[in-house]
Parts: C-alpha cells; structure tokens; sequence
C-alpha cells in the first residue's frame, strides 16, 4: 500500500516550507505526485467586490495577488528540484480558500497542511474545517516545523470507533514503515468493557496483517482531560507522529471527541494525521 497524489497547501506564511519539506519527503518515499495548491485567505476579489474599489485600488491589489502568487509558484517548483521531486504541478484556485483545498484534498490520497500560527491575524483555523470537510486524510505539520524523517515512532489513538478506524487505514502506508507503533486508549470513567478490549485486540491482529507489531497500551486518564493526556502519552512515549479520528461524535469515555481533536490541533508538538 502507498500515496500515490499527495497536496500541500502553498501560502506567503513562514511555516509554508516546512509543510512543503515534509510533503516533497512523501512524495519521494512513496514515489508519488504531488500537487501545490495556493490558497491564501483574504486574497481573492470578487467581481462585485472591486466595483466598489477605485480602479487603480482594484488594479494594484490584483497585480500583487499576481506578484504573490507567481513568486509562491517559483519557490514551490524551486524546492520541488532541490528535493528530487519531479512530478509536480500547480494550482492556484479562485473562491473561497477551505471550499477550494476541500475540493482539492477530495482528490488526493493525503492533504498536507500547517497548525494554525497563534499569532496569525486571522481567527479562521483552516486545518479543521479541511478536515471537517475532504473526507481524506489530512496531515498537519506543527506550524512551528517538524523534522522531515517524522513517523519512526506512531502513536495511534484508538476509540474503536468510525474516525479512528479510518485513521488507521488512511495511515497504513506510515504505519508500515515505522520503527514502532503504539496504540492508545484512554478509559475516564474506570469501565472495564470487554467491547472496548475485543476491539483493541481486533486492531492489533489488524496491524499484525500488514506486518506491525503494536503495542496496546489503555490506561485511565484520572483527572487530566483526555487531549492533555494524549499530548503526555507523546512525550512519554517520544513519539514522532500522531495517527487519529477527527471530530468523532461518540460516548464520553470514548478517546476522540472534538474536544480533544481541538486541543490537538491547538496544542500538537508532532505531525497528526486526522481523519473524519
């Protein structure tokens, strides 16, 4: 099993090539094609928009769009070569930037995004409405950056439910190659269910199909809220990615809710990869 078309999104923000590093690694590893997609919230005029702009106002705001876009294009290209990464090509949708990568990811085995920056201006948080929305996989890359050769050390966690298990199977070609995985389960509640034990053991003969011998590792999270407890189980366990459902709508002591989904892409030290 291997990505075979991957896309990263392109913008003017400074964790752009550090997303665009970890995407061209991929693209090398599983000899696939990658797509850059320039999307940058703010950019795009409508027409009715620039009627309401004096000519010359409408006119130099494109032409910098233009400026912005082509030097975006060529740095892109640029990093492409210097990687090895020869199947490349571009894009530069108009519209509104999360419904064009929604579209875009739909069509690619991985979409390959940033953590929104704190200190951005904008209060939108363009990863989570992707993944809400592509119905693919979708790795995002700390916006602080994140060593290229990530994913020798796989945390997985794991629910028993939809989003997780499709995390699972999106991440199999990661997963294949790590070093080691392992796969976590939080209990908030002291509940020993025989249900949620039958399904840590389906999964591990699961992974044990594809040649992954992973650990099972459930344990009872106390007073920690369930995303601050998964953050500690990577750094307890040195992990260097996160495999996870995104968004599930499950039981409480379930592993994956939204509110962990958001701490994680909130707080995440490491690569995730979300599905949902």
């Amino acid at each position: 099993m291997a990505w075979k078309s991957l896309l990263v999104h392109v913008d003017d923000a400074p964790s752009c090539r550090s997303r665009m590093d970890v995407a061209f690694r991929l693209a090398r590893e599983f000899d696939a094609g990658i797509v850059g997609a320039y999307l940058v919230p703010g950019t795009t005029m409508t027409p009715s928009g620039a009627a309401l702009l004096p000519p010359d106002v409408a006119t130099d705001r494109l032409d910098e769009y233009s400026e912005a876009q082509h030097d975006a294009q060529a740095a892109f290209e640029k990093a492409a070569r210097a990687a090895g990464v020869r199947d490349v090509a571009w894009r530069a949708p108009a519209g509104n930037p999360v419904d064009a990568a929604i579209l875009a990811a739909r069509c690619a085995d991985v979409a390959v995004l940033s953590q929104r920056d704190p200190t951005a201006r904008s209060g939108d948080n363009f990863a989570s409405q992707v993944v809400l929305g592509c119905g693919r996989p979708v790795l995002v890359v700390p916006y602080i950056g994140a060593p290229v050769d990530f994913g020798d050390r796989v945390l997985v966690a794991w629910d028993g439910g939809r989003e997780a298990a499709r995390a699972v199977g999106d991440a199999m070609p990661l997963l294949e190659r790590a070093q080691k995985v392992s796969v976590v389960a939080v209990d908030n509640d002291n509940d020993d269910d025989v249900g949620e034990r039958l399904s840590a053991a389906r999964l591990s003969a699961w992974l044990a199909a594809h040649g992954i011998a992973a650990d099972i590792d459930r344990q009872e999270s106390g007073d920690v809220g369930i995303g601050e407890w998964l953050l500690s189980r990577v750094a307890d366990l040195s992990a260097d990615l996160v495999v996870m459902g995104g968004y599930a709508h499950a039981r409480l002591r379930e592993l994956v809710l939204g509110g962990v989904t958001r701490t994680m892409l909130r707080s995440m030290t490491v690569p995730v990869l979300m599905s949902h």
